[in-house]
């Protein structure tokens, strides 16, 4: 038997049952199947649940109250972008938001079993929802594989096809004004996917999502988390920050962006820039040395090249989304067959 649920705030009530209807501002009526996440924030209960209306599924998710001009503001920009998942209804009493729904995302993908063409189409697609990001001035703030989703279906041959790549939670991202430094004082992102200027709480802007697309880029490459480790993941707080910027100054660190990186992150009398010159010297054998991803073989050379760029420990060095995608490592990237995105089947 169905509900209706009532307007009261969604954070003061356990998850929704199974069942529970939701009138949204379209006028159309949503049904919860389930329970996606829960999580508790704050003393509340924050909620994403998978919902159907007229058997099409969707994700309903809750957004704090505090932040829900917010989190719509930004994502009405970018509504017509086919690669960024934004609302297509909303419940406002409830503090609500409604997503088309898809079915994976990156990091539950099983990389070793598709194929260097595939992966490229991914990557390049997620990319391009970036660069729309980026060109509306906005800065997401937690790109990791885990919010790049993708539709998966059964090709005439059997085989497993993909569609609707996209780049979503925009809950939390934020509208930098022209010639603002962004960001400032606050630790933006996942540990593993981070910049290290994320890490280091200072000016962080579209280069900061760059940086953490570069290392979701390799995830899917190569099937592999470099930032990960089990010892990293295990580490206290203090400890694990040491471990993972060690590893970025291993793998992307040059000599000519070094001293901008150290002066970006002010001087080398900084708390910060004392951190980086202590783990410079800790690369002092060859069984301690730096592992600089420009020399990764047999990776393709391009990608590599495509990779450096994106991933600059100076920030003001990179190159920015929309340029990443124009990149010649996609020259030979084909286009999807054809399917519906996600967006045209919801607007029917």
């Amino acid at each position: 038997m169905s509900s209706v649920a009532s307007p009261q705030p969604a954070e003061t009530l356990q998850p929704l049952a199974s069942g529970t209807k939701l009138l949204a501002s379209s006028g159309k009526s949503y049904v919860i199947e389930e329970v996606l996440q829960q999580r508790e924030f704050d003393n509340r209960l924050l909620c994403v649940y998978r919902a159907t209306h007229d058997s099409t599924p969707y994700v309903i998710k809750f957004i704090r109250q505090e932040r829900f001009e917010a989190a719509v503001s930004p994502q009405k920009l970018l509504e017509h972008s086919p690669h960024v998942r934004t609302p297509v209804d909303a419940i406002p009493d409830r503090h609500f938001l409604v997503y088309p729904y898809l079915r994976r995302n990156l990091l539950g993908l099983r990389f070793g079993l598709v194929t260097p063409v595939v992966k490229k189409k991914l990557i390049r697609d997620a990319l391009a929802g970036l660069a729309d990001i980026h060109d509306k001035g906005i800065l997401h703030t937690d790109i990791k594989p885990t919010n790049i989703m993708v539709n998966i279906y059964e090709r005439d041959d059997g085989q497993a096809g993909f569609s609707d790549v996209q780049i979503t939670d925009l809950e939390d991202a934020f509208v930098i004004p022209p010639n603002s430094p962004g960001l400032q004082r606050v630790m933006t992102g996942n540990c593993f996917w981070r910049s290290p200027e994320a890490w280091a709480r200072a000016r962080q802007n579209t280069p900061s999502d760059i940086y953490s697309f570069a290392i979701s880029a390799i995830y899917v490459w190569l099937d592999a988390m470099i930032l990960f480790s089990d010892d990293t993941n295990k580490a206290p707080p203090e400890e694990q920050y040491t471990m993972i910027l060690r590893r970025h100054l291993s793998y992307f660190v040059s000599e000519d962006d070094i001293d901008g990186f150290v002066e970006y992150h002010g001087g080398v009398e900084s708390p910060f820039g004392k951190k980086i010159s202590e783990l410079c010297l800790t690369f002092d054998s060859e069984e301690t040395g730096r592992m600089p991803f420009t020399q990764w073989e047999p990776l393709d050379e391009q990608f590599r090249d495509l990779i450096y760029k994106m991933a600059r420990l100076d920030p003001r060095q990179g190159i920015t989304a929309r340029e990443a995608v124009q990149h010649p490592w996609f020259a030979d990237c084909e286009e999807w067959p054809r399917r519906y995105h996600m967006a045209e089947l919801c607007a029917h």
